[in-house]
């Protein structure tokens, strides 16, 4: 029985859905009074309609080339609308290439965002489409052609190239080995993409600094994938000296690596004694890949910095740091900390609270004063006693005590709503010593431990570079 989902040969439904190309949309649409001949001045030959049927094609994208070639000489840009796969073997068998004003924006989906500014309808439900399907002989066949469009087509050569299917300069190989290079060089996408622009000829559009992230984001993400098999390589060879090393790596839905957390039998051990205290920071990016990487770390009995664990993330929102603090209690023998030190990022707190429900969690001391510094600064130089005031309210030794003189201070200085100070004073038990006197804290108030890790690492990465 063949296991081919067959579609209907109906015309396409008139709906936006989800594409599989990122060419669907129209960037640039405005009317014109040149004349359709202007666009004999390209290159480019027109094809006979008639002949589209039957073109045989050896693969998909010079199928694609085909008909954007055709889009771009009859003025207007496509995309991809399906694709059809084999059940058994996941491999494609049928695609349809439609014109990037097929279908409609789907407002139901829009209107569970709220009051969200929308973009202008490009779309006009136009039913233009060319599908090919493979034969026994795996080339790929047009068997359908619909060439009636219901909107006004583009007619001059520097207009159609505003439809994002003809815009390809930022897809070429030669565009993206630059691109890379230049990335690797230490510039961001905004100075590669006026690097690149020097370079391209005056037909193509200009490479936007989305397309150039977008692109690095992608080879960042192969490279990855290389880079974290090799590492995971190292772990498992490190397991046959090392019983009590720990790994574990997220995984996308693709099979690509995302997050890897890992902890040797040294840090675990050291985590069981001197465990009661964690300071927990991401600073420092990797280079190459632009990924943090998060220490963990702790202090023993000589007040000797002590590394419990370490993490590269994809990102630092707070699903991720969730997945990490469960694996590093995981790692830790369902041991939780008593305390950890952070600083003030929203997604870290929200996770500790989430994974770490009964751990005292304290805001790193120089953060504090570092914001204090900036925030504050016009109502010292407003009120002559306003720095002394303060001090003496942030060293507050009891509870009471410390509430009685932010009253006063609010008295005094009538503080804006929403001012940092305000903002601050809502988050008290983070941070004030009449809050966190009765827990313990190893001595440590601010993260200034993890970023000497860090530090470490960097000059560690650096002078490995050198050699190399």
């Amino acid at each position: 029985m063949d296991s081919r989902v067959q579609p209907e040969d109906e015309a396409l439904e008139s709906n936006l859905i989800d594409d599989i190309d990122a060419n669907g949309y129209l960037v640039v649409h405005s009317d014109s009074d040149v004349e359709v001949e202007n666009i004999k001045d390209f290159e480019f030959e027109k094809e006979v309609d008639d002949d589209v049927i039957g073109q045989v094609f050896d693969t998909l994208g010079d199928a694609y080339d085909f008909y954007n070639r055709y889009a771009f000489v009859h003025g207007f840009g496509i995309r991809i609308r399906s694709t059809f796969k084999d059940k058994t073997t996941n491999e494609p068998y049928r695609r349809k290439y439609v014109c990037n004003k097929e279908g409609f924006k789907d407002l139901k989906r829009d209107s569970s965002k709220g009051d969200v500014k929308r973009r202008r309808e490009l779309r006009t439900g136009c039913e233009a489409f060319l599908r090919i399907s493979k034969g026994k002989d795996g080339k790929w066949v047009v068997d359908k052609f619909n060439d009636s469009h219901n909107h006004e087509l583009t007619v001059t050569p520097t207009k159609v190239m505003k439809h994002r299917s003809h815009g390809k300069f930022h897809r070429a190989e030669a565009c993206k080995s630059l691109m890379s290079e230049l990335s690797q060089s230490g510039l961001k996408p905004s100075q590669i993409r006026k690097v690149v622009n020097t370079m391209k000829s005056p037909c193509e559009n200009d490479v936007t600094s989305k397309q150039c992230a977008d692109i690095l984001a992608v080879e960042r993400k192969q490279y990855k994938g290389k880079e974290f098999y090799g590492l995971i390589k190292h772990f498992q060879d490190k397991l046959i000296e090392d019983r009590n090393l720990y790994f574990v790596v997220d995984l996308f839905e693709d099979g690509s690596p995302r997050n890897i957390f890992w902890a040797d039998g040294r840090s675990r051990d050291a985590y069981i004694k001197f465990g009661d205290v964690v300071v927990f920071d991401v600073t420092y990016m990797t280079n190459k890949f632009k990924m943090p990487f998060a220490p963990f770390v702790g202090v023993n009995h000589h007040r000797q910095s002590i590394l419990f664990g370490g993490a590269l993330l994809e990102n630092e929102k707070q699903d991720t740091f969730e997945w990490l603090f469960k694996n590093f209690l995981k790692c830790m023998f369902d041991k939780y900390p008593s305390a950890m030190i952070t600083d003030q990022d929203k997604a870290i707190c929200n996770a500790i609270q989430s994974v770490f429900p009964n751990t005292r969690h304290r805001y790193c001391s120089w953060h504090i004063k570092k914001h204090e510094t900036e925030h504050l600064r016009p109502l010292k130089v407003q009120y002559s006693d306003f720095e002394e005031l303060h001090k003496l309210w942030v060293k507050s030794n009891t509870i009471e005590e410390f509430e009685s003189r932010w009253e006063f201070l609010c008295g005094k200085y009538n503080f804006q709503s929403g001012s940092w100070i305000t903002e601050i004073y809502k988050q008290r038990k983070y941070w004030a010593k009449a809050f966190l006197k009765d827990c313990f804290f190893a001595g440590m108030t601010s993260s200034g431990r993890s970023e000497s890790i860090h530090s470490f690492f960097l000059w560690i990465c650096k002078f490995q570079d050198h050699v190399e």
